[in-house]
């Protein structure tokens, strides 16, 4: 068991060191082939020449600009070499002491490919971190059907595999275990320490709620619609159909009965303009159909440029 640790950085030239030498001494117990792989997220600090202060296996990765943590982390996973990743933030924040724990239980149970932390004791702010956490893992909870204790939490451990076909953008690493879940993942949750933050500034704020809203959004949509969008747009043509040949039928019956006349020309427009934005619906079916199978042929590459690289 071979394992790529993943970690996106933005501004944390204060826990490069730190969290370096923790990792080292964490995977010196376990005893088995790691690398680490740290994606600068075009930093403003002195946090990639941290980066190039530390010796191997640690690999860096300079994005020329920055493109957020879903597409640092998805360049990290992309080069890494070995079939688990474990991925974590780099604000010294997650504890990879855990990862030894995680290890143990892939072991324990070869059946599972999956195992995502969950902080049972969050050292953050109480309103702006863990109220709005909890409101919003328990809405996912029930939008999603997936039972995923603390989706905020970013140490997990997964085999590679899990992320084929998987096209993450803008900032759905938030929702990052859901995808794993839809892709085929078999989960085991696991209590993992928190610490809080003692260096650097924290990226998040109460702006992200709203953020957080429409991945959820994204997320419903893109699981009920854009797996098949030509199935769905189609079901949403023919309920329009039978509606529009109704009220056509409705408003013959009405003529011929002579009932209500005045009703008649509203009826029958009506029904035609029904009519046609059923059409209209199967064209965007064709068209969704088109553009998902464009999509699935491309990664992330074009989404980012590499600027550097370092070991």
């Amino acid at each position: 068991m071979n394992i790529s640790v993943v970690i996106p950085v933005h501004n944390e030239s204060g826990n490069i060191s730190s969290l370096e030498k923790e990792i080292r001494t964490c995977f010196g117990a376990i005893g088995i082939a790691w690398e680490c792989i740290w994606v600068d997220d075009a930093s403003t600090d002195n946090t990639w020449q941290e980066i190039h202060n530390l010796l191997k296996p640690n690999r860096g990765i300079k994005l020329q600009k920055n493109c957020g943590q879903t597409i640092a982390t998805m360049v990290g996973i992309e080069s890494s070499h070995y079939e688990y990743i474990v991925t974590l933030d780099g604000d010294c924040q997650n504890d990879p002491s855990d990862v030894i724990e995680m290890v143990n239980l892939i072991k324990r149970n070869p059946e599972k490919n999956l195992i995502q932390g969950y902080r049972s004791e969050r050292k953050d702010s109480y309103f702006s971190r863990k109220v709005v956490s909890k409101i919003a893992n328990t809405l996912i909870r029930k939008i999603s059907g997936h039972r995923v204790i603390d989706l905020g939490c970013s140490i997990r451990l997964f085999k590679k595999d899990l992320i084929t076909g998987l096209i993450l953008t803008g900032e759905m690493h938030r929702l990052f275990t859901l995808y794993l879940l839809d892709n085929g993942a078999k989960i085991i949750q696991l209590s993992v320490n928190h610490r809080p933050r003692n260096k650097g500034q924290s990226k998040y704020g109460l702006g992200r709620i709203f953020k957080l809203f429409m991945d959820i959004l994204l997320y419903k949509t893109s699981k009920k619609i854009f797996i098949n969008p030509l199935y769905t747009f189609a079901k949403l043509s023919l309920f329009g159909f039978i509606f529009s040949f109704l009220l056509f039928i409705t408003a013959i019956v009405l003529r011929v009965l002579n009932i209500k006349q005045y009703l008649d020309g509203s009826l029958i427009s009506t029904s035609l303009i029904i009519f046609s934005t059923s059409s209209i619906f199967i064209g965007l079916g064709l068209i969704g159909e088109i553009q998902v199978r464009n999509v699935s042929q491309s990664r992330t590459s074009n989404q980012y440029t590499i600027s550097s690289t370092y070991n």
